[in-house]
């Protein structure tokens, strides 16, 4: 339903320094839910251009247009706790 390696990279880039935190990330609502069962987080495709978001097994959000759908589950992260900033990267190259 949507490049699942365009949108894994971009999921990739923000949630990368997020330890411990397992997202599944699916192309498909239909075998999508059952094949990430065990992610903290999840981003399905719905649909063209539609994305549902989980928390573990359980629907939090349908059908987020897809242009959206990275900010929303940055957005879910954050209202579980889950979310720490990233880590400054200028001075951890010091």
């Amino acid at each position: 339903m949507f490049d699942l390696q365009e949108t894994t990279a971009k999921i990739r880039a923000v949630t990368d320094h997020l330890k411990g935190i397992k997202i599944g990330i699916m192309g498909c609502i239909v075998n999508g839910p059952g094949e990430m069962a065990d992610a903290d987080y999840g981003y399905v495709g719905t649909g063209p251009g539609k994305i549902t978001l989980y928390k573990e097994k359980e629907v939090v959000e349908r059908n987020i247009p897809e242009a959206g759908a990275v900010d929303a589950l940055i957005e879910l992260i954050r209202s579980h706790g889950d979310w720490v900033p990233a880590p400054d990267r200028a001075s951890a190259s010091v």
